[in-house]
């Protein structure tokens, strides 16, 4: 019989240990500790570290699908449509910095085996993004030569340097990203602008 309130906190504590430390360096008995459960109950809820692990990462993953299917989006212009995506999502790992550590660490500093596994998931976080930035983009009045592929990567490519620019602000505890949320929204939305209307006057 599985006390769920027990397992709960559990995974609650397996996400602080694992987002803090990575999966190498995690320890089960912090987590237990954490968790004010004994160690052998942890195994035997999961039945290992690997699988604690996981399992740990997939409710961080479901947590962000369930914040993305919430998002409603404003009846207006692409870049607002943009902006609130953005803002959903740093909104989120503000609130759940666990979780975006954990990625980070899950996707490209975990065991490549654990990689392997997570590759799916993976595939489904870019999918649920790229579905989002189609659907704003068929709205728009764009170029016929222009694909909505192109698009889709184009602005990928902005917010993959954006958040590795500022990602130590997500991953360092002594810099708080909500106090610099204001510069990346800026910069963010200076950068779409440049891609919407050109570099040329």
């Amino acid at each position: 019989m599985i006390d769920n309130s027990k397992r709960d906190k559990i995974l609650e504590s397996s996400l602080g240990e694992f987002a803090e430390y990575g999966y190498d360096k995690a320890s089960t008995d912090r987590i237990s500790r954490r968790a004010e459960v004994s160690k052998g109950l942890i195994f035997h809820y999961f039945g290992s570290k690997e699988n604690l692990y996981m399992t740990t990462m997939n409710k961080c993953i479901d947590d962000i699908f369930e914040e993305f299917d919430s998002i409603e989006f404003p009846d207006t212009d692409f870049i607002s449509r943009l902006m609130k995506m953005m803002e959903v999502k740093y909104n989120f790992f503000i609130k759940h910095s666990q979780h975006y550590k954990l990625i980070v660490n899950g996707f490209y500093d975990s065991p490549k085996k654990l990689q392997e596994k997570l590759k799916h998931r993976y595939s489904e976080l870019k999918q649920i993004g790229y579905a989002i930035f189609v659907d704003m983009i068929k709205e728009m009045p764009i170029k016929k030569d222009i694909s909505i592929d192109e698009i889709v990567s184009i602005i990928a490519s902005i917010t993959n340097v954006i958040e590795s620019k500022y990602i130590y602000l997500f991953t360092d505890g002594t810099v708080s990203f909500e106090k610099s949320y204001d510069i990346v929204k800026e910069e963010y939305l200076r950068l779409i602008n440049i891609i919407m209307y050109g570099i040329l006057e």
